[in-house]
Parts: structure tokens; sequence; C-alpha cells
């Protein structure tokens, strides 16, 4: 029985002894994290040669509190060539947060070989000119030797190192590069494409998602220590680069989404959390550079305890304006952030030494954010195709409001219009009874009356035809004249005997007339008439107006030509014109009340009729350009 009891320790101690070291045979890659021991260093100058009587554990737990986050530690790895030929490996690690290490080669108590390495002592030639740590090991046949790290940084997660042959890292980097080529390559396309469209536009969409990619890629090219390698004065964008994006991220959800008016609380509290990644950025940065570590790892360690209740916030304001208030959008970007999300709650975890994961979550994690950016930007797209249908329908509002606003101005021209014609039947009536009361209504007498009356009623008539017509809503294409629709916009208009001097038309000059004169070649146009009268109206109604500010009659010259297939109407008046500092504004929709015509008096014609409206000052006053296809059936 104590034979049994002997074999037994025997074989526990030679498994405890065997896991504690790494026998290296024929493999190419070997996990070296299960046989990684540990001891807290007293200072920063010590040396592998003053470990002795050091007690070694297997973890970092009774030494990974607050009071040591200043301290450095030491991680010893044993190896031994069990083979009988020379082995030449290379200890290698991804890990970014490692502010300092000190890397040792020990052989039979001696020091054969030391390095350093890490953010503040970037190896100036690492091997393969890497973005990783890299540190060679050599081994004799049957050699045994032990390797040491002093490693100073302030959050304590264990340092992956991968002990690997030469050949296989040559194969992982050109799967490395060929990976991270994909992703920035990508990030860089989508970044410009957006910036052009960002000037083009002039949307604050744009721009949130703009600064919202940058950052992303300020944080990976600080990750995967691309920062380090080509920009290492730079260091202090990777630093900030994780509070920035989250913060380009609220700004862009918080527009995207429409937070301030769907959900206005949520909007608040992300404002909340904006202040808080702002704040957590500021003190991580401080902290970090006065290399006070106890300090930038409660703040790393708060900002990462932050993000799951960021997120869930995230999730659930989406899903609701998906399923309960039916937004497409907020649909689309629900299923992109439940797949970010996933892997959002992940890193924390791993970050705080919660959990410890076999695979790659932080390749995983970069190219969820590259999903995520090309998702962003799809929506995007769909945001601004919204808005322009939106727009579109304000547009079409606008028009309306102004031709009811118009209905109003118009039935009182109507009405003075049809006062005197009224008159004049209320006269032919009485001379009617007049004559048939003096026994005078003889057959040709009453014919003549009659045939006056008629005259007037067609007037009348006429009058009622030209106001239906601007008011006709039909957008079908019509044939029509260009000489009619100019009489009945002259005939709607505001413009009088009281505004207008004389009108000249193509040149022909009549300085004391006040007839509408057709002194041109007649065209016939294929378009959307009533629209075409608004527009005039509009035009001559501001004309109108302004002879009313300045009491002075105005010269109205209306200048008809053809340019190859389109018909350039010019018209040009004598009141000064407008001051030119604020000429480039006047087709803004909040210019003023007439701005708000010329507003849409460049719907009209640019958007309804495909044609272009100039505005200018002439000698005399303004002249207004409006050119126009002849036929709107040609495309």
């Amino acid at each position: 029985m104590k034979k049994i009891l002997f074999f037994m320790m025997l074989f526990l101690v030679s498994l405890l002894q065997a896991e504690s070291t790494l026998h290296i045979g024929t493999e190419e890659r070997y996990v070296t994290k299960k046989f990684m021991h540990y001891t807290l260093a007293h200072d920063l100058n010590e040396t592998p040669t003053s470990l002795t009587n050091r007690v070694w554990e297997e973890d970092k737990s009774s030494f990974n509190s607050l009071e040591n986050l200043d301290k450095a530690y030491w991680a010893k790895l044993s190896l031994v060539n069990s083979t009988n030929k020379p082995k030449h490996y290379y200890l290698k690690s991804e890990n970014q947060f490692t502010y300092y290490i000190e890397f040792f080669m020990v052989k039979n108590s001696k020091i054969v070989a030391e390095q350093k390495d890490g953010v503040i002592v970037k190896e100036k030639a690492r091997l393969f000119n890497s973005n990783h740590m890299i540190f060679p090991v050599t081994l004799a046949p049957f050699e045994s030797m032990e390797v040491y790290f002093k490693i100073l940084n302030y959050n304590k997660i264990d340092i992956d190192f991968r002990l690997l042959t030469q050949e296989y890292l040559l194969d992982f980097y050109q799967t490395y590069n060929i990976i991270e080529g994909i992703f920035f390559g990508g990030m860089l396309l989508l970044f410009l494409y957006h910036l052009f469209l960002y000037f083009l536009l002039k949307s604050r969409e744009y721009l949130y998602y703009l600064i919202y990619t940058f950052w992303v890629t300020m944080y990976f090219m600080g990750f995967f220590g691309f920062m380090e390698r080509y920009f290492p004065d730079y260091m202090f964008l990777f630093q900030i680069s994780a509070g920035s994006f989250f913060i380009a991220m609220v700004l862009f959800i918080q527009r995207i989404l429409n937070l301030k008016e769907q959900l206005p609380r949520i909007h608040k509290i992300l404002n909340i959390f904006m202040v808080v990644f702002s704040l957590s950025t500021v003190l991580y940065v401080i902290f970090l550079e006065a290399k006070m570590f106890l300090y930038t790892q409660i703040i790393f360690d708060l900002f990462f305890l932050t993000l799951p209740f960021y997120i869930f916030l995230i999730i659930g304001s989406t899903y609701y304006l998906a399923f309960y208030k039916e937004s497409h959008i907020a649909k689309v970007y629900a299923l992109i952030w439940t797949l970010v999300a996933f892997a959002g709650l992940i890193l924390p975890i791993v970050y705080l030494n919660i959990l410890e994961l076999d695979f790659p979550i932080d390749y995983i994690f970069q190219f969820v954010m590259l999903f995520e950016v090309l998702g962003f930007s799809f929506i995007l797209a769909y945001k601004i195709k919204e808005m322009e249908n939106e727009k579109l329908e304000q547009q079409k509002l606008l028009v309306q409001q102004s031709r009811l606003a118009s209905m109003g101005e118009m039935i009182s021209t109507i009405a003075g219009q049809w006062k005197k014609p009224l008159s004049e039947i209320n006269g032919i009536v009485l001379d009617v009874d007049i004559d048939y009361r003096e026994k005078q209504l003889t057959q040709e007498r009453l014919d003549e009356h009659l045939n006056d009356i008629e005259e007037v009623t067609g007037y009348l008539s006429k009058t009622i035809h030209d106001f239906m017509n601007f008011f006709n809503h039909n957008k079908t294409l019509e044939h029509f004249y260009l000489s009619t629709i100019l009489e009945q916009s002259r005939h709607l208009s505001k413009l009088d005997n009281d505004h207008l001097n004389s009108l000249l038309l193509f040149g022909t000059e009549h300085a004391n007339s006040k007839e509408f004169l057709y002194k041109f070649k007649e065209i016939e146009m294929i378009g959307y008439p009533s629209e075409l009268i608004q527009a005039l109206l509009i035009v001559m109604n501001n004309v109108a107006e302004a002879s009313l500010k300045q009491a002075k009659r105005a010269q109205l010259l209306i200048d008809i030509s053809m340019m190859d297939d389109k018909v350039k109407i010019r018209i040009e008046d004598n009141l000064g014109g407008i001051d030119e500092g604020i000429l480039e504004n006047v087709f803004m929709h909040n210019f003023s009340t007439s701005g708000l015509g010329l507003y849409i008096l460049k719907i009209i014609i640019e958007q309804n009729m495909k044609g272009k409206v100039e505005l200018v000052n002439g000698k005399a006053g303004l002249i207004c350009t409006l050119t126009i296809p002849q036929n709107l059936n040609i495309k």
C-alpha cells in the first residue's frame, strides 16, 4: 500500500513538473499560457539573477490588486528541447496594452540575451519589421532554458505569447497583411467616398459618419501596432480613439434615428454618455502620460463597465423604433447592432480578466466593426433618400400653399376686373328697359343690346377660364402657345396701369402703350402651362410689389428667344435691382416673403420643368431669365 502511494506521488510530481515546463518537439506552434508562472517585481531595475527565493504562482490573482497596479511583474517560461536537433523559435505577442516589457533568455543561470519593447521603449529594429513584439529563442539539442519577461502595463491582462517557427511566422504575416489590407483599404475607401458625398450634400449625418470612421480606423491602427510602427509621434490618437469613436457613434445614432423627436429621454441619456466618454478619455490620457497606472486602471475598468449599459440602451432603443414605431432604418440598424453588440460585450469581459478565450476575438471584432461601418453607409444612403423624398413633398406643399395664397389675391383681382363689366351689363339692361318703355325697342336695337351683353359676358367667361387654368393641378403634358401663357399671366397678375408705365416685348418700344404686344414669332410648346403661368406670375407680381414700394411706375421688357431646343424668357424691369450682397440668397425659402416666391419659382422651373433660373442686376433693374425646354417630352 505504501509503495502504491509512493508511486502515485511520484506520478503527480512528474505531472506537475511536466506541466511547468514546455517540451519542444516538432510542432510549428506552441501555446505558452498554461506554462507561464508569475511573481511581483520589487522594482524596475531588478534582473532574473535577483529572483532567487521568489514564490512563483500559476496566475497573477494574488498581486492583481489596486495597490499593485503601479508595479511591474515577472512572467517566467521554462523550455526544453526534446529533440536531437537545434531549434529556432520566436515568442510573439499581439497585445497592445503593454506599456513596457523586458525580455531575458537565461541558460545555466546566466543571461544570454536581453531585449526591450513596448509602447514607450519600442524596439527600433523588430524582427520581420513586425507590428508585434517578437523575441527570438534558440535551443541546442536537449538543451533547457528559461525565459523571463518583466512587464509593466496598466491592465493586468494575461499577455498571450505564442512560440512559433520562422516558417509559421512568415506564413502568418502573409495572411495577416492580407487581412489588415482588406480592413484598412475598406475603411479608407468608405471614408473617401463619404467625404465626397459630404462636400456634395453638406449633411451632418455624413459628417458624423466620417468622424466615426476616422476614429475607428485610428483605434485599430493603434491596437494592432500600426500607429506605433509608422506614426510613433501620434500615439495620442490611439489613446483617445476609443472614447472619440463612441462619441461620434452617439452623434450619428441621435441624428440618423432622429432620437431628439422620437425618443427625447433616450437622447438626453446618450448626451450623458457622451460626457462620460469625454471625461474618461481625458483622464485616461492624463494618468497614462503621468504613469499613474493605478488611476489609469480604474478609468480603464470604469470605461468598459459602462459599455454594456450603453450597448443595451442602443439595442433597446433601435428595437423599439423598429417594431413599435415601424422605422425601416431602425430595423436595419437593430440587425447590425445585434451582431456588433455581441462582440462588443465580449471584449470588456476579456479585458477585465473575467473571461478567457482561445479564438482571436480582436480580429473578429475588427471585421465586425468594418461590417458596421459598411452597414452605416447603407443606412445613410437610405436616410438621405428618405430626406430627399420628404424635401420633394415639402416643396410640392409649398407650391400648393403658394397657389392657395395667390387665390385670395386673384379673387380680388377678378372682382376688380368684373366690377366694370357687370356695371356695363347693368347699364345695357337699363337701356333695354328704357327703350322698351319709350316704345323704341326695335329688333335692331334689341340685337345691338344683346350683342353688347354677349361681348361683356365673353370677357367674364375668359377671365374665369384663365383663373381655372392657373389652378389646374393636372400634371399631364399639354400643347400650348407661349403667347397665350404670357397673356394669361399678365391678365392674372397684379400689374395694372398704376404699376406699369410700358411693357416692351422683344425689343419693340411703345413707351406710352398699356397693351400687351406680341411682336415675336409664335412658339408652340409641350409642357405644364399652369406651372409656367405660376412662374411668370411670381416674377410679375414681384415687379408690381417693387413698383408699389418705390412709388414708381415700372417699365417691363420681356424678351423671347430660342436657343437650340430651349425657350429663353428674359424679363427686365427698371426698378433698381437687388443688393449684390444678398442676390445669391434670394432663392432660399426662408430669405423673405418675396424670397419664398423665388424659391418656389426655382422649384417650378428647375425641378418640374427641367429648366434654369438666373437672376442678375442689369443697368436699370433686375433681369430674370427663365430657360425651359420647348418640349418636355424629349428627355
